[in-house]
């Protein structure tokens, strides 16, 4: 368990930080982010994972880099940012989705070129959906590492 310690702390502190957004935000049920013309409105677990998610990934990266990923407790942390993120970019997946169908549904008048905006949208939710992808690549790829971290330290038992 003490190899897992500075592991157990770090995640603690980041679930520290994502109770206390909750926290913060616990007489609204929405957050209402105005960026130049635009008003987003975001629930307070989708702000929560938004904040929390990138940074368990950022810092468990770094550590498991550091570690080449022969680490229990760091492959797990990363693996959960990793799931994190994945929920992120499938959320922004549908975002661009409804968004695009909202645009197919107006009539003509908004959009002077139509057709280039739908490619250039297809594109986008392609290269979304790669990253989708990778993200769901490299957790099994990790969780194929941590089994096999798993294994070897109960063989040697």
């Amino acid at each position: 368990m003490k190899k897992f310690k500075t592991d157990i702390i770090i995640f603690s502190g980041l679930l520290i930080l994502a109770l206390s957004i909750v926290l913060l935000t616990a007489g609204q049920s929405t957050i209402d982010i105005q960026l130049h013309d635009t008003y987003f409105v975001i629930d307070k677990i989708s702000l929560t994972i938004l904040i929390v998610g990138p940074l368990t990934l950022l810092i468990f990266l770094a550590r498991a880099l550091t570690r080449k990923f022969k680490t229990i407790g760091t492959n797990v942390g990363l693996a959960i940012g990793l799931i994190l993120v994945a929920l992120i970019t499938y959320s922004v997946i549908q975002l661009q989705q409804s968004y695009m169908t909202s645009i197919m549904t107006l009539d003509n008048e908004g959009l002077p070129d139509r057709g280039q905006f739908m490619a250039d949208s297809k594109r986008r939710i392609t290269w979304s959906w790669a990253l989708f992808g990778f993200w769901v690549v490299a957790l099994t790829l990790l969780i194929i590492r941590t089994i096999k971290i798993w294994k070897e330290a109960h063989a040697s038992r």
